[in-house]
């Protein structure tokens, strides 16, 4: 995979967005595109490591598909634009959209944040007319353009709720680390042995001890009375076990019926409440290479759990298939942070990098990621992430 292409998976997965909650917020816009270039078809899609999004449509209809089957994963190399009589160009004439569907018009726009990382596009398509004017082009220029707008205040919004709940834990973390051994001071001074000091030495030191530890105590009680600090905001930016677990299977369930692999996501039954911080994307790509490595009518196993280590709660994502598997030569290039190259059980193309995007994440949350794999056998990955209390 070139560079740009890790670049902009790995600025969707910064983004963090919930694909299933975007049909409401682009969904007009899509529909106005299609107004405006007056084609049946217009679409906001998103394209990651594996698969093309639609995350909104003019028909009303959230889809995914493989993404080298998707004419926007042209678009989304270019500068501006990309169009085509896909009926007559030899690169589409033999795909589903012209041949079942009747389209014979494409245009699409690729979605560029400030970086100039392409995340998605905006494409219209028809199976009527043959081209559009300058100032339909325009026009549909604009609607992208409020389109990224959009994406890059969601990408400023998930950093200021990040840095603000990292802030918000670190004040936890050192009230709850500070009082503690402070508490013990207190209870020690209690239990001072007075037989080789006199009383009034005693007092004075007393006096002095107590005194510091209850000023430190209540500090450490104002950090911990924050009325600023909104739990439903901390709510918003959690998952539980069985939360994860619901959204990974309305987002993955598809990938696997098309494909005809039966997906299994089981989840503990846990109250505890974790970050939802890039676990989509991470356990998402997961997911998808084990269903592209996966042949026709076998199985994808993936387990969500909470464990308990000496200080802390580990979560743990165990994905596992019964695919074509990995030598171990394989699986020491991807520790070793090299890229593997294959291609998938249905031919898809491989791009080389979706476990090393997922060590990477993995890595950025403090966890660590283990692979059992056997050649024609299977592979097993286990994720552990240290979560918060």
């Amino acid at each position: 995979m070139i560079p740009k292409d890790i670049l902009r998976v790995q600025k969707l997965a910064d983004l963090d967005l919930d694909y299933d909650a975007l049909r409401n917020e682009f969904g007009p816009l899509s529909t106005l595109a299609a107004k405006v270039a007056g084609t049946e078809l217009s679409e906001v899609n998103l394209i990651d490591n594996y698969t093309q999004w639609t995350v909104a449509s003019s028909c009303n209809e959230l889809s995914q598909m493989n993404r080298e089957d998707s004419i926007c994963n042209i678009t989304i190399q270019e500068d501006t634009d990309f169009k085509s009589r896909v009926d007559l160009d030899p690169r589409f004439n033999q795909s589903s959209f012209v041949s079942k569907e009747g389209y014979k018009f494409y245009y699409g726009i690729p979605l560029k944040l400030k970086d100039n990382i392409a995340v998605g596009t905006l494409c219209v398509g028809s199976k009527h007319i043959e081209d559009m004017s300058e100032a339909q082009i325009q026009q549909l220029h604009i609607i992208a353009k409020q389109i990224v707008k959009q994406l890059e205040l969601k990408y400023e919004l998930q950093k200021a709720k990040q840095l603000t709940y990292d802030e918000k834990l670190i004040k936890l973390r050192l009230a709850h680390d500070i009082r503690s051994p402070l508490s013990g001071i207190s209870q020690l001074v209690e239990l001072i042995d007075y037989e080789n000091i006199t009383k009034t030495e005693i007092k004075e030191i007393v006096d002095s001890i107590s005194s510091a530890a209850a000023g430190i105590l209540q500090l450490t009680s104002d950090i911990l009375k924050d009325d600023n600090f909104d739990s439903t905001h901390v709510d918003e930016a959690t998952f539980t076990l069985e939360s994860l677990g619901k959204k990974l299977t309305d987002l993955c369930t598809p990938q696997a019926k098309s494909k005809g692999i039966s997906l299994s996501i089981n989840a503990e039954s846990n109250p505890l409440k974790f970050p939802k911080r890039n676990l989509l994307p991470l356990v998402g790509n997961l997911i998808a290479n084990a269903i592209k490595f996966t042949q026709l009518q076998e199985q994808v196993e993936v387990a969500l759990t909470i464990t308990n280590s000496e200080q802390r709660k580990i979560l743990s994502i165990t994905v596992a298939d019964s695919g074509i598997g990995m030598t171990q030569s394989q699986v020491n290039s991807i520790l070793n942070t090299q890229s593997v190259h294959k291609n998938g059980t249905s031919g898809e193309l491989g791009y080389g990098m979706g476990l090393l995007f997922v060590k990477e994440l993995v890595a950025n949350l403090e966890g660590i990621m283990s692979i059992e794999s056997e050649k024609n056998i299977g592979t097993k990955i286990q994720i552990q992430i240290p979560i918060v209390d």
